[in-house]
């Protein structure tokens, strides 16, 4: 009985330790500060917590074809700084993906909600910047009967935006 006892905690012990070891070994962090900083170890991905835009605080984001009033703005640039805490020997591929595009918890009516990447592609020992940009793409209802682009306008309009975005570095083929 005692042998039975004494092999589950050092089955505790290993598997705990080797928790233990693998996150101090990955150092993954997401710093929490209004500069949307990333900390991250080699060849991981993180998922920043959903990213949300409040139109109260960004503006009303609106389409390129509306005339802009105050208030309102035609897009939402959102950067964040990756960086690395150790020395890399080598330098990474870096990708972003932006997934689970809402406005007010509905998933991207009528897909009019567009993020472009800007995305420097690689990095080694220097900080990287990544741009998101959040427009509006309405071509997908511009052909559209008045009545759908008026459905278009009341699903996204003075609503919050949120998605998700992940970022990557991974060791180059």
């Amino acid at each position: 009985m005692f042998k039975k006892i004494l092999l589950a905690v050092l089955a505790v012990l290993v598997i705990g330790s080797s928790s233990v070891a693998f996150s101090w070994w990955d150092r993954l962090t997401l710093a929490e500060n209004e500069n949307n900083i990333i900390t991250m170890g080699e060849g991981l991905e993180i998922v920043v917590d959903e990213v949300v835009i409040n139109p109260t605080e960004a503006g009303n984001l609106i389409p390129v074809s509306a005339v802009e009033k105050q208030g309102d703005t035609y897009s939402v640039v959102l950067t964040y700084t990756i960086r690395f805490e150790a020395t890399l020997e080598e330098e990474l591929n870096l990708s972003a993906t932006v997934s689970d595009i809402k406005v007010n918890e509905v998933a991207n009516p009528y897909n009019l909600i567009k993020v472009v990447v800007a995305n420097p592609g690689t990095i080694q020992n220097e900080d990287v910047v990544v741009t998101l940009t959040v427009t509006i793409d309405e071509t997908n209802v511009l052909t559209e009967a008045t009545e759908a682009q008026e459905r278009a306008y009341e699903a996204i309009a003075n609503k919050a935006i949120s998605f998700k975005v992940t970022f990557s570095a991974t060791r180059q083929a």
